[in-house]
């Protein structure tokens, strides 16, 4: 008995710290895959393969320890968490210190289309990926609450127009005190500075 687990441990001992081969004997790194010359056989390294949802779900799970992790995303864009940046199906891989899943050579971070809200007319909750809002107020009483999560760009331009004859109050409280709500056939400009503050560049 004790012959046979010394065995073993100098087997699993060999195969932890060698060099694995797959239709080789003679591997020339930690993993050497050869293809093989039939035009039969499919040849390449598949790696796990999600849709960006299915993904997203496994967000807790990715770490330090999952640094340059990389699968294959088969469908789908990212809009918040840690696959915001994800464009559409290729390949990426996790990049810890942004806590983001990046694109490897041409699955980079898209420049976004400039989003148009269809026409809010009540209380509103502004996503990180809004650009234009299209405001028509026409009763009081209702909050335009600005994104402040960590998907939000330092720099990010939100432009207003309000076309209703009512304000719409402004919520976090801006960096400018003064100003509180987008007015009545008022238009202007917010700008994300960081940390939950967010200020008004023209307008109002």
């Amino acid at each position: 008995m004790k012959k046979t687990f010394i065995t073993l441990t100098i087997a699993v001992g060999t195969f932890a710290f060698g060099q694995v081969g797959v239709n080789t004997t003679q591997p020339k790194s930690t993993l050497d895959v050869m293809g093989v010359s039939s035009p039969t056989v499919p040849d390449g390294v598949l790696v796990p393969r999600y849709s960006v949802t299915e993904l997203a779900a496994k967000d807790a799970a990715y770490g330090t320890d999952q640094n340059g992790t990389m699968v294959f995303v088969t469908t789908g864009t990212g809009t918040s968490g840690k696959t915001s940046n994800i464009a559409g199906a290729g390949f990426y891989y996790y990049d810890n210190p942004t806590s983001k899943w990046k694109g490897i050579a041409g699955n980079t971070t898209p420049i976004s289309s400039f989003v148009v809200t269809d026409e809010i007319v009540t209380d509103y909750m502004v996503k990180p990926t809004d650009d234009y809002l299209t405001l028509n107020i026409t009763a009081g009483g209702h909050t335009l609450t600005l994104p402040t999560s960590p998907d939000v760009p330092i720099g990010k331009i939100i432009y207003a127009s309000n076309v209703g004859n009512k304000n719409i109050t402004i919520s976090p409280m801006l960096r400018n005190p003064s100003v509180t709500q987008v007015g009545a056939l008022n238009s202007g400009t917010f700008i994300y500075l960081g940390n939950g503050i967010w200020d008004v560049v023209t307008g109002f």
